[in-house]
């Protein structure tokens, strides 16, 4: 399971996302710089409380929906699970990946 920081992160790079902002974009909005954005996306870094605020206004969210992770494993987590393994796939598990996706779709 992830920890707080790892569920922050994916939280904010799906409320990013669905606003269609990229991570330029969410920097220059809050004042801080891309590359600070990605380390909390990525969960190494965390973010100020002041931080926080401006993300959440910046997002147009309340502060505690940064903070809801009932969706443990959302979308957002998965696809950056996804293309992390595909960088490097074993190619017993990419046939079976390929399977399940060919069943899925018949």
């Amino acid at each position: 399971m992830k920890n707080t920081k790892e569920l922050f992160a994916a939280r904010l790079a799906y409320l990013r996302e669905k606003r269609g902002y990229t991570q330029e974009k969410l920097a220059e909005m809050v004042g801080r710089s891309t590359n600070h954005i990605s380390k909390i996306e990525t969960a190494g870094a965390n973010p100020s409380f002041e931080l926080i605020v401006m993300l959440s206004n910046a997002l147009n969210v309340e502060i505690k929906e940064l903070f809801n992770f009932d969706s443990l494993e959302d979308i957002t987590y998965i696809k950056s699970k996804f293309k992390e393994y595909l960088k490097k796939p074993d190619e017993s598990h990419l046939k079976i990946l390929y399977k399940i996706h060919k069943d899925l779709i018949n």
